[in-house]
């Protein structure tokens, strides 16, 4: 379970990134972050995986208090959160098998069970026979999916996506979301996705939270986009 309590962040340029904000998003939820630029998603996002801490209020991820973790803490309290960016970030000079292993041999996994694995998401994410491929040989959402499949090698209990359809066409992004829609259902992992793609939200309805200037401005459980003034 994911709970915001009375959450605020202020950064040192005086910018009120998040005021006041009380969430509780439920184990196995795929819940839509939505809202213009500057409403405060992407500080929510690094709220969530450890990389800012709140000024005031309570920031809670499967029962680790995140605001309080110890910076040496951060990376062991990461292995339980996989993060999708839009702009992928796989490390050119590895295969997309070599990728995907790559998130648990840092964990220190065992060769025999990350090779297994590897070969698993590969199957989850359809690019078997891309898996001694490199990235710049991938297609955007070939790339995309290389990239969720990182970010679910090691089940992490919840995944953040961040605009993951942003950089493809209409496609692509229905691929991209039927992924993320089996991985949500067949592995039971929370998903909190941050997107301005308003196609997407309307054809795959989902809970859809709305910011705005820093504030939570709508809670919709099965809503489609919601339009701003």
């Amino acid at each position: 379970m994911i709970l915001l309590e009375n959450v605020s962040k202020e950064y040192r340029n005086g910018v009120h990134a998040l005021k006041n904000i009380n969430l509780q998003i439920e184990d196995g939820e795929f819940v839509y972050v939505i809202g213009p630029t500057g409403s405060g998603k992407s500080t929510l996002i690094k709220l969530l995986d450890g990389e800012e801490i709140p000024n005031s209020g309570t920031v809670m991820v499967e029962n680790v208090d995140v605001g309080k973790l110890k910076h040496s803490r951060v990376p062991i309290y990461r292995r339980n959160i996989g993060v999708v960016f839009q702009d992928y970030r796989l490390l050119p000079s590895l295969t997309i098998f070599e990728n995907i292993a790559f998130a648990l041999e840092v964990i220190g996994e065992d060769k025999a069970k990350v090779r297994r694995r590897v070969r698993e998401v590969l199957e989850l994410v359809s690019l078997s026979e891309k898996a001694k491929a490199f990235p710049n040989e991938l297609s955007g959402g070939q790339q995309q999916r290389a990239t969720i499949g990182r970010a679910i090698a090691n089940h992490p209990k919840v995944l953040i996506a961040d605009e993951p359809t942003g950089n493809l066409d209409p496609e692509k992004s229905i691929e991209i979301m039927e992924l993320l829609e089996k991985i949500n259902k067949d592995q039971n992992t929370t998903i909190v996705m941050v997107t301005h793609d308003s196609t997407i939200v309307d054809r795959f309805k989902k809970r859809t939270i709305a910011l705005e200037e820093g504030f939570v401005v709508a809670d919709i459980m099965k809503g489609g986009y919601i339009q701003h003034d």
